[in-house]
C-alpha cells in the first residue's frame, strides 16, 4: 500500500515547477564587450629575392600583454580590459615592416626595439610610438648603422577605439618608412 504522502508529492511537484518555472533564476546574458584589434595585413607587393630580413620586433616588457597599454602618467600605465590586440602587437609590427621592406633589394638585416607604442592620456590623448633599430648591409657590403625613430605625434578624440588602432597602424607605417629609406642609403 502506497504511503498517503508520496500521493500528495506527486501532484504538487507538477504544480511546483509551473510556479517556478515563472521565476527568473538565471540572469540574462550579457553581450561580450571586449573588442580585438590587429594591425598588420597582408602583403601587397611581391617579395624580392634578396630583400631585407625583418627580425622579429622587440619591445618593452609592459607592451607584450594583449590588452592595450595606457600611460596616464610618466610611470604608470593602464590596461584597458575591453580593447585587447588580436594577434600579438610585436608580430603585427614586424608584419608591418616585412611587407613595407619586401619589394627592396640588397640583403640587409633589420632590427628594431620597440620602446613606445601606447596612448598617452597625460598629454591629451597622444599616441607615441617610438623605436631604435639597426641595418646590417649584406655581408662585406658595410657597416651596420643604428637610428632612432619617433613618429609624429598624433591625438585620439577618445572615440572609437578602432580609430586609435588606426593612428598606431599609421604611426607604425611611418616607422616603416623611415627604415625603408635608411635601408636605401
Amino acid at each position: 500500500m502506497k504511503h498517503p504522502l508520496s500521493r500528495i508529492t506527486l501532484l504538487l511537484a507538477p504544480c511546483s515547477l509551473l510556479l517556478l518555472s515563472g521565476c527568473n533564476i538565471l540572469p540574462e546574458p550579457q553581450a561580450d564587450p571586449v573588442r580585438y584589434f590587429t594591425l598588420s595585413g597582408p602583403p601587397t607587393a611581391e617579395a624580392m629575392a634578396d630583400a631585407p630580413t625583418v627580425r622579429p620586433v622587440r619591445m618593452a616588457g609592459y607592451l607584450r600583454n594583449r590588452a592595450m597599454a595606457v600611460r596616464v602618467s610618466a610611470n604608470e600605465v593602464i590596461y584597458l580590459d575591453a580593447v585587447r590586440w588580436a594577434e600579438p602587437l610585436d608580430e603585427a609590427i614586424t608584419q608591418i615592416l616585412r611587407n613595407r621592406l619586401r619589394p627592396m633589394g640588397g640583403g640587409a638585416s633589420v632590427v628594431v626595439n620597440l620602446l613606445r607604442c601606447e596612448l598617452v592620456r597625460s598629454d591629451g590623448n597622444q599616441v607615441e610610438l617610438s623605436a631604435t633599430y639597426t641595418i646590417t648591409p649584406a655581408a662585406g657590403s658595410g657597416e651596420a648603422r643604428s637610428g632612432t625613430f619617433t613618429a609624429t605625434p598624433l591625438t585620439w578624440n577618445g572615440g572609437d577605439h578602432g580609430t586609435l588602432v588606426g593612428l598606431i597602424r599609421q604611426q607604425a607605417e611611418e616607422l616603416a618608412g623611415a627604415i625603408a629609406a635608411a635601408v636605401e642609403k
